[in-house]
């Protein structure tokens, strides 16, 4: 199974469902992870750490849906 999540579309939002440690765990139970580019920068990961930890990045919401 994936598990995707997309950029906050709210402005000032810091928020991001998905770390680059919960995305190990969540990984390490069999599931894929995909992140839309810069959706932890606000909340202060990189989509290299994202990278690091074994997740896709991908360039938008609709490659994170298909």
């Amino acid at each position: 199974m994936k598990i995707g999540s997309p950029r906050e579309l709210f402005a000032g939002e810091a928020r991001v469902a998905m770390t680059p440690e919960s995305a190990l765990q969540l990984q390490k139970l069999g599931y894929d992870c995909l992140i839309e580019t810069g959706a932890g920068l606000a909340a202060g990961f990189t989509d290299d750490a994202y990278r690091a930890a074994g997740v896709t990045v991908v360039a938008t919401a609709a490659a994170l849906w298909d």
